[in-house]
């Protein structure tokens, strides 16, 4: 697997588990509406985060800004940028807007974006094949919702670690673990809900 190819995976891996909805049951406090403008913001979450996973494998060292359409209107920019490589380390920064982004019955505007960054370490110099590697990915910030014209917000504060495994030639060996909290507010003035960001898996 390249260097680039694992980031990617890499990128995709941490941003699923780190915004990924919780297992947990819902809050007595949320309702039945609630509840839908979360799986509203999930979905368009993941479909960002495919959209910055599938880029990874093709902006090189440059700064990259792209936008892609949601899947019921409006649409999601998305600024990729690398940083210099010091060593076994490779590091990134992201930032995601939404911009009128509409699913289901929600429209998602950023308050004012999403800003993500990834440390991964590799056990191989400049990140050579068949060695493991550990990555780090944070997620910060915000986005406005409007769910049948109810307003409400969402605030991110995200962390996945994403150890990958690659013994002896053999398929990779992945586990993942995330912390930290979402927070959901609609409407506006109500009792927050919080999420954990995701459950823990194992291979």
């Amino acid at each position: 697997m390249g260097h680039r190819n694992l980031c990617a995976l890499l990128v995709g891996l941490s941003l699923a588990a780190g915004c990924g909805k919780s297992s947990s049951s819902p809050s007595s406090v949320s309702g039945t509406s609630s509840l839908a403008a979360e799986s509203a913001v999930m979905s368009a979450m993941s479909q960002a985060m495919s959209q910055v996973a599938f880029a990874g494998r093709t902006t090189g060292t440059t700064e990259n800004t792209f936008t892609s359409p949601c899947a019921g209107g409006g649409s999601m920019v998305m600024t990729l940028n690398p940083l210099p490589q010091q060593g076994n380390v490779f590091r990134s920064s992201s930032r995601i807007e939404f911009r009128d982004c509409t699913n289901q019955t929600v429209t998602i505007n950023g308050d004012p974006y999403l800003e993500t960054s990834i440390d991964l370490l590799f056990s191989t110099p400049a990140g050579g094949t068949g060695g493991d590697s550990v990555s780090t990915m944070r997620t910060t910030g915000g986005v406005r919702i409007n769910s049948n014209g109810v307003q409400g917000r969402v605030q991110f504060n995200c962390t996945t670690t994403v150890n990958i495994s690659m013994a002896n030639g053999s398929s990779p060996q992945i586990s993942s673990s995330s912390s930290g909290t979402i927070t959901f507010e609609q409407p506006l003035g109500s009792t927050p809900v919080v999420r954990p960001c995701g459950p823990s898996s194992a291979p």
